[in-house]
């Protein structure tokens, strides 16, 4: 399994806040659809200046990829430049 970090933000505004709500809500589907386990997901705080959400799952190694392009695709229907992407293998110390 792979552990995938995926983080978003709207901290340029662009998006309206109903269109940032979906986006996070969609960004949370593709991540519980492509993923074996979400662990972790948090928005920033609703008062913070800056909008933010981060999600960590676990992948089988032949869906990362279409979890990645899941990303992408909503990124850019969404307006945004960029999502961060973090993978990698789990260690237990």
């Amino acid at each position: 399994m792979k552990t995938v970090t995926i983080l978003i933000g709207n901290s340029d505004d662009r998006l309206t806040q109903r269109e940032w709500s979906d986006f996070v809500c969609m960004i949370g589907v593709a991540a519980r659809h492509f993923s074996e386990q979400v662990h972790f997901f948090a928005p920033s705080p609703g008062t913070e200046l800056w909008q933010n959400a981060a999600w960590v799952v676990e992948c089988r190694p032949d869906q990362v990829a279409v979890l990645r392009d899941a990303v992408r695709e909503l990124r850019r229907e969404y307006r945004q430049d960029s999502a961060a992407w973090t993978e990698g293998e789990t260690v237990f110390i």
